[in-house]
């Protein structure tokens, strides 16, 4: 453990630019550790999203974490240029330049990843056509809804389904028609 009258020496010899840049850097640092905790540990993401008012694609992508990027590279860019004997204004603006790079890497990777994101819904008119078996019995003349197994769009599921014939009992084979609204099939018993 690094004892506190060491940080306080380590402090107090710094520059007030380094004070400034380090603290925002560390700072930043703190923030996104703290918003790992919370995404590991208590199940929310720590993540605050900021609406702005324009139609750019990525506006959605600016929040809490992505602004922590920003300040993050600000602060340990502006430490490194001005450790290298830069000037406070080309400190700054290195430390910008990292932090918009740092921000800009983080935003394309959230948007790549929340593209892979499923709401578990399926396209349903791709199951016009194909074949299932009732799971859930279906009750006769659109009585009710049932439920089939059905295979389409790469994947097996089951899906709310009605019948315009008579009844069909667990097992049956059946054959998707139509739709019924946005979340249910129409089947018939296959002949």
């Amino acid at each position: 453990m690094i004892p506190f009258a060491f940080i306080v020496d380590w402090w107090s010899d710094q520059t007030l630019s380094l004070q400034i840049f380090w603290g925002i850097g560390l700072v930043s640092l703190g923030l996104i550790v703290l918003q790992a905790v919370l995404g590991l540990f208590a199940g929310h993401d720590g993540d605050v999203s900021v609406d702005v008012a324009t139609d750019h694609e990525l506006s959605g992508y600016l929040s809490l974490k992505s602004i922590s990027a920003l300040m993050l590279g600000l602060g340990f860019g502006g430490v490194m240029a001005l450790q290298h004997n830069y000037s406070i204004p080309v400190a700054s603006a290195f430390g910008l330049l990292i932090g918009l790079v740092i921000m800009a890497s983080y935003v394309l990777l959230m948007k790549f990843v929340y593209s892979l994101r499923s709401d578990g819904t399926a396209i349903l008119k791709e199951a016009i056509g194909c074949n299932g078996t009732v799971y859930m019995r279906i009750p006769g003349e659109n009585a009710g809804a049932g439920e089939v197994q059905v295979s389409f769009s790469g994947r097996r599921q089951n899906v709310k389904a009605y019948t315009t014939g008579p009844e069909l009992a667990t097992g049956t084979d059946v054959k998707v028609t139509a739709l019924r609204g946005e979340s249910a099939l129409v089947v018939e018993k296959l002949s």
